[in-house]
């Protein structure tokens, strides 16, 4: 969809693209989102900012329904700096975005299997 035809239907370009986020993070499309965000950013330079803060919280919700709070919890103690590494692989590209993506959700998903049953 290009820039125009967003602002057809919603004054800000922003809302729109947020609601895409979160339905290709729902559906795993990783690659998707990354490629969506740099095909906005090209017609919308200046809302990078705006356009690229909001992904790490889409992808933690993401996560956190997948996988659980808990597990999820534990990773982003590990790594305290992974919502800006994140930032940094979606401004360098699709490879980069989901080569960090992919090693967060293998990490996040071996430490939800090591998660102690309940009884």
């Amino acid at each position: 969809m290009t820039a125009a035809e967003y602002q057809k239907t919603h004054h800000s370009p922003l809302i729109p693209l947020l609601a895409k986020f979160d339905e290709l993070a729902a559906a795993d499309q990783y690659r998707a989102l990354a490629e969506t965000y740099a095909a906005f950013i090209k017609e919308h330079e200046t809302t990078r900012y705006l356009a690229s803060e909001p992904v790490p919280f889409k992808i933690s919700d993401h996560l956190v329904r997948k996988y659980g709070s808990s597990s999820f919890t534990t990773y982003t103690l590990r790594h305290a700096t992974w919502s800006s590494d994140l930032r940094q692989a979606l401004d360098k590209g699709a490879d980069a975005f989901v080569a960090l993506l992919g090693d967060i959700e293998t990490q996040v998903a071996e430490i939800a299997k090591g998660a102690k049953k309940p009884n």
